[in-house]
């Protein structure tokens, strides 16, 4: 099949008929790669969804309730291990919580600039309007301090502290374990 498609390609271009069509051609391609300069990128996709960061709403959590929901969780998790007995649990964050909405972004390319338009991406639920919210990011925590009865032992102070470091993603110097009195 490609030997009698060659052969008949072969027989078309001889003569001066197949070289002005190879011309054509030529010429023909060389324009669509000009215009193509000229045409939108369909490869690009023209909006994508990108994200901005802006403060909590009230309806997210708010420091105070993401670090004592986060200390009751350490503690209930610290008094199993072996040693600890009962613990207190205090953190310190810094900053707030951030609502991140998720947005479109469009581009329009021009001869010589980019023009960028960001529009935050709005939900219809049951006839109210609201942003689509993409990601909520907790407060930093910065500090922590155990207080439990079994801190009196090298051992559980080492437990406690890699525990929390795990837990956290905290360094070993923001992590005070000491003995409750």
């Amino acid at each position: 099949m490609w030997k009698q498609l060659l052969e008949f390609l072969r027989q078309k271009l001889k003569g001066e008929n197949g070289v002005r069509l190879v011309v054509f051609l030529g010429i023909a391609g060389l324009v669509l790669i000009l215009l193509s300069g000229f045409l939108p990128d369909k490869a690009k996709p023209s909006s994508r969804t990108e994200t901005s960061r802006t403060e909590t709403t009230a309806s997210d959590l708010s420091m105070e309730q993401y670090c004592r929901q986060t200390e009751q969780q350490l503690v209930s998790i610290l008094e199993q291990v072996e040693g600890v007995g009962t613990c207190q649990v205090m953190l310190t964050a810094d900053g707030t919580s951030e609502t991140i909405y998720a947005q479109d972004q469009e581009q329009e390319r021009g001869e010589s600039r980019t023009k960028i338009q960001k529009k935050c991406v709005i939900v219809s639920d049951s006839g109210s309007q609201q942003p689509l919210v993409q990601q909520v990011v907790a407060p930093e925590i910065s500090g922590v301090i155990v207080v439990c009865s079994g801190a009196s032992s090298a051992v559980v102070q080492e437990r406690v502290t890699k525990a929390v470091q795990a837990v956290l993603h905290l360094a070993a110097s923001r992590i005070c374990v000491v003995p409750a009195a």
